[in-house]
């Protein structure tokens, strides 16, 4: 019987252990002091206070207190969500000032949130935690503006596909955008692949092995993608991208805009453990794992070395990007 109970002790501890841990792995960014995104599953939670009327009997003064709480928390999750980074300039809200499509999307999300936790802090006084989740309809109405709106090349495909456009305007407009591309000295295009080696064989000989970690790095049909950018100064946001090494976007395409439009998925999750990243569902039981470094000028977009970028471009043409399976590691 003793045994019995140290071995159940023993699977509680270890149990505890791995919640905290993977808790420990998430990626949280508080936007006020009562109110915070959580980038690891896309959901934005925030507190609301509520005080019971004095002229009423505690058990309906207790009720009261937490409605008023609901309410309280309804208005800060509505000016937390606004807070939401959409690129490293640019939030929720002045893309819902903008764009009326967004507004919309961020008024209806705040009604759909759910209560999840309520606690009397004392007698008179009840606290309230809503939350909801930064998908469906807000994101699909922010990726129809930012992802189609990232590429002039893109937009102008539209305006031909939808017969605003003649054909030989598309093709001068190719030419031009091709003419005036700005190709990436080769020089540091080898500096950054010799750090990626010399940060690849540092890690290799400070780290335990983990033989899950190094399958990941060779993983010819991967379920999902792993990005470790830690080290860098990575911002999360609703818009990464993944940068070929001559500055041109591989993720998120205008191949793949109007998939993962409909998805209504962030275009990617972030955490802060490869170990968290490794066992979250959406990137599957075979992710892909590669080093990559944040874009010094655009700390929400990610440079790929040329061996990864050749890998995910063959990934690209096989549809892996059409739905999110991405999570960011970073600091």
């Amino acid at each position: 019987m003793k045994q019995f109970k140290a071995l159940s002790l023993i699977t509680l501890l270890i149990i505890g252990f791995s919640s905290t841990a993977q808790q420990l792995g998430e990626y949280n960014q508080w936007l006020s002091v009562s109110s915070k995104m959580n980038w690891s599953s896309g959901m934005v939670t925030a507190e609301g206070f509520g005080v019971a009327p004095e002229d009423k009997r505690q058990s309906v003064g207790r009720l009261l207190a937490c409605r008023a709480a609901v309410t309280d928390a309804q208005r800060n999750l509505l000016e937390s969500i606004k807070g939401v980074k959409v690129t490293v300039e640019t939030n929720l809200s002045s893309m819902a000032d903008a764009h009326d499509s967004v507004k919309s999307a961020v008024d209806g999300v705040v009604k759909g949130a759910a209560v999840i936790d309520r606690e009397l802090v004392d007698e008179e006084t009840c606290k309230v935690v809503m939350g909801v989740f930064v998908d469906g309809k807000l994101t699909q109405s922010v990726y129809e503006e930012s992802i189609q709106g990232q590429s002039e090349l893109g937009l102008l495909w539209d305006a031909f596909f939808h017969g605003e456009l003649g054909f030989g305007f598309f093709s001068s407009a190719m030419a031009m955008q091709t003419n005036t591309s700005i190709a990436v000295p080769e020089q540091l295009n080898n500096e950054f692949e010799r750090l990626d080696l010399r940060v690849s064989k540092l890690e290799a000989s400070i780290l335990t092995a983990n033989p899950a970690l190094e399958d990941a790095k060779l993983q010819d049909q991967p379920s999902g993608l792993i990005i470790d950018v830690r080290g860098y100064r990575f911002m999360p946001s609703m818009t990464p991208e993944l940068l070929k090494p001559n500055g041109k976007i591989l993720y998120p395409s205008i191949d793949d805009k109007q998939s993962l439009i409909e998805s209504g998925k962030l275009l990617s999750l972030f955490s802060r453990s490869l170990e968290f990243a490794m066992n979250h569902p959406i990137v599957g039981d075979k992710p892909l794992l590669i080093k990559a470094q944040a874009d010094s000028s655009k700390p929400s977009s990610i440079k790929l070395t040329s061996a990864n970028a050749i890998k995910l471009a063959q990934l690209a043409n096989d549809d892996f990007f059409a739905t999110p399976k991405i999570i960011i590691v970073l600091d």
